[in-house]
């Protein structure tokens, strides 16, 4: 079987980038759980200001390699047709009951998922998180002749401010060695697995976002860029981050309304890509990770998105099986209730011709996380409040009327 993506996929932006009418036809034939995500790894090279995952060198949380066979096992017996692998950094994954070569685990576990769809005679799309410096030459041309699609962390092109959302001197320099060593391989060639940048905007990085964008697009990458929200580790450096509320020193959904106006006009003018800034997603290409998703964390819980709140936990494959666990009512319970949004919120049917459309929903998690501002910006956690799930997106500019 062709090892290559089946539905030339790409990580952009939520359920691996597969678009909505994807999504529906796939559902249509019987497939009610397409895309899993494996978080193999809370470990990772770099402490990012923001990590969604709170990652970092002295994380300890994994999975162990029979968790993450066993999750695989399943999904293939539940019609899943992508597995995106994530961290943490999932090249520094080093399970316990790993008796092999540092650093492959990952790579056997990908062998082992391909092994195993392609025995059953199914299809199977690889896709995998990266903050790209561990990738050498050598697993560069691992991740491409193993079809692995991937989204790579690039937040700026000014070395200092790259570093310093990593919170790691000297870590700009390592990814773009890696990003290199993947150019090297083929990869953005239109006949090798998609790649695509993830960007986080946040204060430090903000003016050089365009940048990105641009570098992006020249060398064939998809750009992904995400307002990032007070989630995780950016929790502790909430003053550079998004704040929905009309006060406060954070980025506002004004300064994303005119990223994403200067982001389309590039497209439009320097590439030919023609679209208009009508919502907080690069081509208004909103995540439908609700739809037919789940994550799976590396403390064996699993949440419908990476970064849902504990509030929102649909089970733990410690205590019961993945497949009892994403069959459940409480699953289905969610996938009816994540588009019943509060009526008087700027994303909800009523007030959003994107919403009425089933184009988006916003975000649900950006709207949970914004609840810990109070009217003034300032931040307090314990202010969290799960009933704002059903909010308006606090990074989009829309004014909630039709």
């Amino acid at each position: 079987m062709d090892e290559r993506n089946t539905e030339n996929i790409t990580l952009f932006p939520g359920m691996a980038g597969l678009t909505r009418d994807i999504i529906e036809r796939l559902k249509a034939q019987g497939t009610e759980l397409i895309s899993v995500d494996i978080m193999v790894t809370q470990k990772c090279n770099f402490h990012c200001l923001y990590c969604y995952a709170e990652g970092g060198p002295r994380r300890t949380n994994q999975l162990t390699m029979a968790e993450a066979k066993n999750i695989v096992d399943e999904s293939a017996g539940l019609g899943v047709k992508v597995i995106n692998m994530q961290g943490g950094e999932p090249l520094v994954w080093s399970p316990p009951d790993w008796k092999g070569k540092e650093e492959s685990a990952f790579f056997h576990l990908v062998g082992y998922a391909r092994d195993l769809f392609a025995g059953q005679n199914l299809p199977l799309d690889m896709v995998s998180f990266t903050d790209v410096a561990m990738i050498t030459k050598k697993k560069a041309k691992k991740l491409a002749d193993m079809g692995i699609a991937l989204c790579c962390k690039l937040d700026s092109m000014d070395t200092d401010i790259q570093d310093k959302l990593l919170d790691t001197p000297g870590g700009s320099k390592k990814m773009m060695q890696g990003f290199y060593n993947l150019l090297e391989v083929g990869y953005g060639r239109e006949d090798m697995p998609r790649i695509s940048t993830n960007t986080v905007v946040t204060k430090l990085n903000y003016d050089g976002v365009p940048d990105v964008f641009r570098w992006s697009r020249k060398n064939n990458f998809k750009p992904f860029v995400i307002p990032v929200h007070v989630h995780g580790t950016a929790k502790k450096n909430h003053s550079i981050m998004l704040c929905g509320k009309p006060s406060g020193g954070t980025l506002n959904s004004a300064d994303i309304k005119d990223l994403f106006e200067r982001l389309a006009a590039i497209d439009g003018s320097e590439f030919g890509i023609h679209w208009k800034a009508e919502s907080p997603w690069v081509e208004n290409k909103a995540c439908s990770r609700h739809l037919a998703g789940v994550h799976v964390r590396a403390d064996g819980i699993v949440v419908p998105c990476s970064e849902a709140p504990d509030h929102w936990a649909l089970g733990d494959i410690r205590k019961d099986s993945f497949k009892d666990i994403v069959s459940s009512d409480k699953v289905k319970k969610f996938r009816n209730i994540y588009s019943e949004l509060h009526e008087n919120n700027k994303c909800s049917p009523e007030n959003c011709p994107l919403s009425s459309e089933e184009k988006c929903y916003g975000c649900r998690t950006r709207a949970y996380d914004d609840s810990a501002f109070n009217d003034k910006g300032e931040y307090d956690a314990f202010k969290l409040d799960p009933e704002a799930f059903f909010e308006g997106d606090p990074a989009c500019w829309r004014t909630g009327k039709k």
